[in-house]
């Protein structure tokens, strides 16, 4: 299962990724003394196959298709994980434009360098550099569906599809310098039984495995010479900024912690629990079970826990609509409807499945999350999805905003593909980034508690659902108190259609009698969620809703407002801009009666918050009628006093109004003064 703050990978059980030799050897991927593991550049799938092949294999040595000349600041790169790097190699071809490799803890290529760092075992890298290799997207199967068919069974599949895909011209010499540069390592290992582990693009394999044959068979002439290659100088290695990860990483943030936790090397962040100080029992034995590798050792589900286990890929993308969820309950006070996300999933997995994958990408995930809630958790899926928890607020590198108008479409070593590229430029349309402060606290700062204001389009929508509960009340009264009788001498109020066409078959008619209902609705009480004035426990921790604010109409057109709601101040979204969420408001009209509420010692008596708001209404409305929305209706204690007052509470229960409204009218802003008004609508969105 995922910790809701901390999710990690965990792959199916039994492992499906992990290679056998005799799998391989099925495939041609043997070879005397040396195995070949073909793997797709920047998916987490096959950086789990190169992890289970090194622990399975125990190779004596690590060959991996990467430019030779990078090993120095590729090392530093590495040493500097889960910390992002993006290596800068100059391009004198493309005008000076450089190349960009991005260190990224989910490739199989850095995870192949890696653990051969973390082991001690030598890695090679065996590739040639290229300053201009076309940039072609090979059809092949997803790899996603490893998960379920079993690695072998992909690769199978895949290597059918690769020998179909269009050669470039670069490819026969690099597969040709490659060759040479595995065979003479090969041939150098003392020991009989040394392999060494190739980690290739699955798109040369094939290649590479032909070329490799006739030099390491038996009798076979050493291999010529490798040709000195001029290397290109000037590599910069650079850390990478938080921006930059959001963006043009080849797997999503979310999923690069997630493969990173589950390696057990990644220390605590923000989005982790730090681990608690261990507490010995000396007169007890430890009741916590090791800790296992879940790499090493791939335990079976727990037989006690009957929750659902959701494993791999599909796991991940659970976690991230469960985390998105949780913050969409806390920005707008909504909350999914059950098997929501559950439906969410199958409909980006079939959205996949329409455009030749299996497993939907971040751009199919949030176009389903958009679809079946509403633009704000399609935010929150993104801003959960692109969060990468280890950043450096003073980097020993420079740091670098990368983006993808600074990746070319030949690039070869960042690990895209045009189609992807294409996603994640639709997906910007689609997910407009908020904008940050500069520094931690400087939005706050605007904030002086002395000229407060409201946020005039939200007033007004206010205003109009005010008025649309009275119409409404005015209705359902005026139908209640309407009877319907057969026409006899009188016409009444007209001729009920409905109830004459229902009973055509009598032969009668059917007319109106309406009844004056004395009075009309006026103050408008909304509550969403109910509190206590004074918490019965004093140990209780702080109240849910503890700003309280009574607000006078600014003109004809605004009402007095009373109102209890979470504290704007503690979720500042721009200069001067604080958001919350109403537990409950009052509206009455007309404007400038209403004075201190909160502070009236009139509503002493009563109990919750919502009382004293109902209170007021009762003594503040201009007329009758008080409509009391909420989820359950008021006590009678307060319908006697209303009756004393020549008042009447009209109650409409909570769940007859659209949900959708309602979660719209219940998020509200605060701003600091009338200035922020002009840019408020460049930080508030619907």
């Amino acid at each position: 299962m995922f910790d809701d703050a901390a999710a990690t990978y965990r792959p199916a059980w039994p492992d499906p990724l992990s290679l056998s030799r005799d799998e391989l050897a099925e495939l041609d991927m043997i070879l005397p003394g040396v195995v070949v593991l073909p793997v797709l550049h920047g998916r987490i799938e096959c950086a789990q196959m190169v992890r289970r092949a090194i622990e399975k294999f125990s190779p004596a040595a690590i060959a991996v298709e990467l430019p030779a000349g990078i090993g120095e600041p590729l090392a530093r790169a590495i040493a500097r994980l889960p910390l992002l790097s993006a290596l800068e190699v100059p391009n004198e071809a493309q005008h000076g434009r450089p190349q960009y490799l991005v260190v990224e803890p989910a490739d199989p290529l850095i995870e192949a360098v890696r653990r051969a760092t973390e082991l001690g075992i030598p890695f090679h890298l065996v590739d040639r550099e290229v300053a201009d290799y076309p940039s072609a997207r090979d059809h092949l199967p997803d790899v996603a569906s490893a998960e379920s068919v079993g690695a072998a069974a992909w690769l199978r599949a895949a290597l059918a599809a690769a020998s179909c895909s269009p050669r470039a011209a670069a490819d026969d010499p690099r597969e040709d310098f490659m060759a040479g540069s595995v065979a003479a390592l090969a041939l150098r290992q003392n020991l009989p039984d040394a392999t060494v582990l190739v980690v290739c693009g699955l798109h040369h394999a094939r290649g590479l495995v032909a070329r490799l044959g006739p030099l390491l068979a038996e009798g076979a002439a050493p291999p010529a010479p490798l040709r000195r290659l001029t290397r290109r100088e000037g590599h910069v290695l650079w850390h990478l900024s938080e921006q930059s990860s959001a963006e043009v990483l080849g797997e999503p943030a979310f999923i690069q912690a997630a493969y990173e936790r589950s390696r057990g090397s990644a220390p605590p962040s923000a989005l982790s629990p730090a681990s608690a100080g261990a507490v010995l029992d000396l007169f007890t034995r430890a009741r916590q079970a090791p800790i296992q590798d879940p790499f090493r050792t791939p335990s079976p589900p727990d037989p006690h826990d009957d929750r659902p286990r959701v494993t791999g890929r599909t796991g991940l993308l659970l976690a991230i609509c469960q985390q998105a969820r949780t913050r969409y309950r806390e920005r707008t006070g909504g909350d999914l409807r059950p098997g929501a996300i559950l439906r969410l999933l199958r409909y980006a997995h079939a959205y996949a499945l329409e455009e030749g994958a299996i497993a939907p990408d971040l751009y199919q995930l949030v176009v389903a999350a958009r679809g079946f809630v509403d633009d704000t958790y399609a935010q929150e899926v993104w801003e959960v999805a692109t969060a990468y928890p280890w950043q450096a607020v003073r980097p020993e590198l420079p740091p670098l905003d990368l983006s993808l108008r600074d990746l070319h479409d030949r690039v070869r070593t960042i690990h895209f593909h045009p189609k992807l590229m294409q996603r994640r430029r639709r997906l910007m349309k689609i997910v407009r980034p908020r904008e940050k402060e500069r520094r931690k606290g400087e939005w706050a700062e605007r904030f002086t508690g002395d000229s407060i204001c409201s946020y005039p389009p939200e007033d007004l929508a206010l205003e109009h659902y005010g008025a649309f509960l009275r119409k409404r009340t005015e209705r359902v009264l005026s139908d209640a108190h309407t009877q319907v009788a057969p026409f006899s001498t009188s016409l009444f109020d007209g001729v009920d259609v409905r109830e004459t066409v229902r009973n055509w078959h009598q032969g009668k008619i059917y007319v109106r009698i309406e009844q004056l209902v004395r009075g009309k609705p006026g103050a408008v009480v909304v509550i969403f969620d109910d509190e206590p004035l004074v918490p019965e426990d004093d140990d209780e921790a702080e109240p849910k809703f503890g700003w309280h604010m009574t607000w006078q109409g600014e003109h004809e057109d605004e009402g007095d407002m009373a109102l209890y709601a979470s504290d704007p101040f503690a979720q500042v979204v721009g200069p001067g801009i604080g958001r919350a969420l109403y537990g409950g408001f009052l509206l009455n009209r007309p404007p400038g009666q209403m004075f201190g509420v909160w502070e009236d010692p009139h509503f002493g008596e009563a109990r919750t918050k919502a009382e004293v708001l109902l209170r007021a209404a009762l003594d503040y409305s201009a007329e009758r009628l008080v409509v009391y929305v909420a989820a359950a209706p008021p006590r009678p204690a307060l319908r006697q006093l209303a009756q004393r007052m020549d008042k009447k509470i009209v109650y409409v229960p909570l769940g007859q109004l659209s949900p959708v409204a309602l979660k719209r009218l219940r998020v509200f802003h605060v701003l600091s003064d009338r200035n922020v008004r002009a840019v408020a609508h460049r930080y508030i969105r619907d």
